[in-house]
């Protein structure tokens, strides 16, 4: 239950002082309604602008993840471009790699045959000559049939 003063204060505003005169209560909840319904209408246009801000940012946000999403797509490709590219280039390297190896191989080879060959020129008269002494037992002597 509410308290008196409460229940009183309800008819104060309504009287003037002097004399008595039928009170009625004053509506309190209009009287701010009506104050304030100015401000509310100036909000009104703010809010307003703020939806409008709003959808603006939005259509400009999904420009912007269009736009990066077709500037990754063709870097994505672009990626994929010079990857071929690349591989081709290392391919490149690796055979004229090996090709220098094989050519280094082939020259040493070849070096390997020369000292062969001169080391076998030195010694194969006296090999031919020792293998001709063991077959004519003469020739160890001297003597000659």
């Amino acid at each position: 239950m509410p308290d008196i003063r409460v229940f009183l204060e309800r008819f104060r505003p309504a009287g003037a002082p002097g004399a008595a005169a039928a009170a009625v209560p004053a509506d309190r909840r209009t009287a701010l309604a009506a104050e304030l319904e100015p401000v509310f209408a100036l909000l009104d246009d703010a809010e307003e602008e703020c939806r409008r801000l709003l959808d603006e940012a939005e259509t400009r946000a999904q420009s912007i993840r269009r736009a990066a999403g077709d500037e990754a797509t063709a870097l994505v490709e672009r990626a994929h471009a010079d990857a071929a590219v690349e591989r081709a280039a290392a391919a490149a390297a690796v055979r004229k790699a090996a090709e220098e190896d094989r050519e280094a191989l082939v020259a040493a080879a070849e070096e390997e045959a020369r000292r062969i060959d001169a080391v076998a020129g030195e010694r194969l008269p006296g090999l031919v000559a020792r293998a001709l002494r063991s077959v004519d037992p003469g020739e160890r002597t001297g003597e000659r049939a």
